[in-house]
């Protein structure tokens, strides 16, 4: 036990210690305290420039962006350092005042990255982006690409930091904030992480090391197939050290028919389609696999000029729309196009007026008029970059590559094609495509309903999926008498003057399988495939004007548990409405 001196002494040293530990703990708090508030400070002025900075981004105005990201950057900077210290981490795992710790030193350290890491470098790089001379400045575009590369890791980071915060146990002043910049940051990751390898190969794309050959597929919805529209021109493209110049361009007609597939076409698709496939070049789009369009384009452009692209790119008319949105309005002769009257002055008003020959004048002329507009604009990327996001989510935008390490990477994100896209939308994603088999320009008229539903059936816990795809022709009574041949088709493949007939193709998740096609009540025969790694079927609907029908695709889920389908589809020229519904088992 020890004698009375000794228990004293002892008792003293402990009262000592206690007290020396309260006075380093109280240090240490009013440390923190006085750098919270120095925080906050720097911090406030940050958020004060927030509805700037939201607004510069949608207006995508640069010479804004760098402005305010100039301002804020110190005050980001010493936020960080405030809250980055060792004492700082130490009081976290003080109760009640330690997630609100947690939260800020994540914030500004997040804040710093996002402004010091990528917003400032992006702002000085991106205005030089353009040489000057119509083209890109590759040398630049590759300093782009090491910064998105370079803060990859850190956004990554961030967004699992932010995850792992108890944002529940926070004040409000602290807690919103830090919601408010865990979405910025997530958006920003995503945003970075998806981009970051599509830049690295970009200057070579663009002709860094040696010229490249591109063939660009221009799609018309106006006839609708896997991928957007018929196949109705190439442009012929030469991209060298980031200038890319047209050499020429053709249209479907300059490629006849052939009486043998051009080139392999996959069982699967020609079970779907029919080998017309791979015997007419406006059907080179309708493969789900975006590879197979493009070595069937390869095929036909190597019959028709001797050469095979280096790279093949597929757009429509709403990405017209999109660059005349960021270029302003254009001349092409006779019309002045407006991202306004763009769709309808190329998907409509030509098969109302011109015959075959004047309307491949008309389309070269539209092509070449946007073609110089978009290159002479090429000094502002950011009109581009902006103009370009809707109809890039919309998968009206592809590309493929010959070289394997390019393609690996547009393969694999929203550039890769239909497939590709499903891939991406996850594990519940199912594919609705559709093919217009009219031989017409009738689909501006068609109106597509997608409803989608799941019900647990089966003993085995694995639930049936059904995807109701519901087609209306909108074209008005008379439209046999009133529309010309080159908008209904004339009959020449089977269907009426007026009617409309359309492949519906809807593909389940890879794993999932193909149960029943139901048509007005009754379960009709339809093929069950593999396209593109997918299970799919399919079913033809035919409709007269003012009818509507719909055809439902039962699939079994290829897991357990409750499954709530995401869809992609065909981009249209009128979006599909997405519905949901509580299906019974059969």
């Amino acid at each position: 036990m020890g004698s009375p001196v000794v228990r004293g002494v002892r008792a003293r040293w402990l009262v000592l210690g206690l007290a020396a530990a309260i006075v380093v703990v109280l240090a240490a708090l009013a440390w923190v305290g006085v750098r919270a508030l120095m925080a906050k400070s720097e911090i406030d002025q940050v958020t004060a420039h927030i509805d700037e900075l939201r607004q510069a981004v949608g207006d995508g105005d640069l010479g804004t962006l760098a402005k305010v990201a100039d301002e804020v950057a110190p005050h980001v900077q010493r936020a960080d350092a405030l809250t980055g210290d060792p004492i700082w981490r130490a009081t976290e795992v003080v109760p009640v005042l330690g997630p609100n710790l947690a939260a800020a030193r994540v914030s500004s350290s997040q804040l710093d990255v996002l402004v010091n890491d990528l917003a400032l470098p992006l702002m000085s790089e991106l205005p030089h982006l353009g040489d000057g001379k119509g083209g890109i400045d590759v040398a630049t575009l590759q300093k782009v690409a090491k910064t998105l590369q370079g803060v990859d890791a850190a956004l990554q980071a961030g967004t699992r930091e932010f995850a792992a915060l108890d944002l529940d146990e926070t004040i409000p002043a602290v807690g919103d904030g830090a919601r408010q910049l865990q979405k910025i940051n997530d958006q920003a990751a995503t945003i970075v992480h998806d981009t970051a390898p599509f830049a690295k190969i970009a200057p070579g794309l663009l002709g860094a090391d040696k010229k490249r050959h591109i063939l660009m597929i221009v799609q018309n919805n106006a006839e609708l197939r896997t991928g957007g529209g018929i196949n109705g021109s190439l442009l012929d493209l030469t991209a060298d050290s980031g200038r890319v110049t047209l050499n020429r361009v053709a249209s479907d007609v300059t490629f006849p028919p052939t009486k043998t597939p051009i080139a392999d076409v996959p069982e699967s698709t020609t079970t779907l389609y029919g080998d017309v496939v791979g015997r007419y070049i406006q059907n080179t789009t309708s493969p789900a696999d975006f590879t197979v369009t493009a070595e069937l384009v390869s095929a036909w452009w190597h019959k028709y000029a001797g050469t095979k692209p280096d790279l093949v790119v597929s757009i429509d008319a709403f990405v017209l729309r999109a660059i005349i949105k960021a270029t302003g309005p254009i001349d092409a002769g006779n019309i002045t196009l407006t991202a306004d009257n763009a769709v309808k002055n190329i998907l409509v008003t030509p098969y109302l007026t011109l015959d075959a020959e004047q309307q491949d004048a008309y389309f070269t002329k539209i092509a070449k008029a946007v073609f110089a507009k978009a290159t002479g604009a090429a000094e502002n990327p950011a009109a581009f970059v902006t103009a370009l996001q809707t109809p890039l989510a919309q998968g009206r935008i592809s590309a493929w590559s010959r070289a394997q390490d390019e393609e690996a990477v547009l393969g694999a994100g929203m550039l890769g094609g239909p497939a590709a896209r499903h891939r991406a939308a996850g594990k519940h994603a199912y594919a609705v495509y559709l093919s217009d088999a009219t031989g017409s320009k009738m689909d501006r008229f068609l109106a597509t309903t997608i409803t989608t539903g799941s019900v647990l059936c089966r003993s085995d816990g694995h639930q049936d999926v059904t995807i109701t795809v519901t087609l209306k022709n909108n074209a008005p009574a008379d439209a046999a008498t009133r529309y010309s041949g080159w908008v209904t088709g004339g009959g020449v493949h089977g269907t009426p003057p007026g009617q409309i007939r359309t492949i519906v193709v809807v593909s389940a998740p890879a794993n999932g399988s193909v149960a029943a096609v139901t048509a007005d009540g009754k379960t009709i025969h339809a093929p069950a495939v593999v396209e593109a790694g997918f299970p799919t079927t399919t079913a033809t609907v035919l409709l007269k004007p003012g009818e509507a029908k719909s055809v439902e695709f039962r699939f079994i889920a290829g897991a357990t548990g409750d499954v709530r389908p995401v869809i992609v589809h065909t981009p249209m020229m009128q979006s599909p409405e997405i519905a949901r519904d509580s299906p019974k088992c059969q």
